[in-house]
């Protein structure tokens, strides 16, 4: 196998967030990018989601969830639809 140098990375968190990571992933077939979507999936993700992403063949990086240190940060009630976006600054290696 060979190792990716390079791929276009969203984040997928739940499956309200799918049609776009569809859209998104048609969009790049579309005009024969060169590099693959990979998606990186926490254990939120609901398995129905997984199985589409894997019969649309788009690639999955399993990831844990990130949150900051709750003695130095935290997350409002208010502010609770910004919690994955901690999520986003995962440090992730190729595959």
């Amino acid at each position: 196998t060979t190792i990716m140098s390079r791929a276009f990375v969203t984040l997928l968190t739940k499956s309200s967030y799918l049609p776009g990571v569809l859209v998104l992933a048609h969009g790049f077939k579309s005009v024969g990018s060169k590099y693959p979507l990979v998606v990186m999936v926490t254990p939120t993700l609901e398995i129905d989601a997984r199985n589409i992403l894997d019969k649309t063949s788009i690639k999955m990086y399993p990831i844990d969830i990130l949150m900051p240190d709750s003695s130095r940060h935290s997350v409002a009630d208010h502010d609770a639809r910004f919690r994955d976006t901690w999520t986003k600054l995962r440090y992730w290696h190729p595959l």
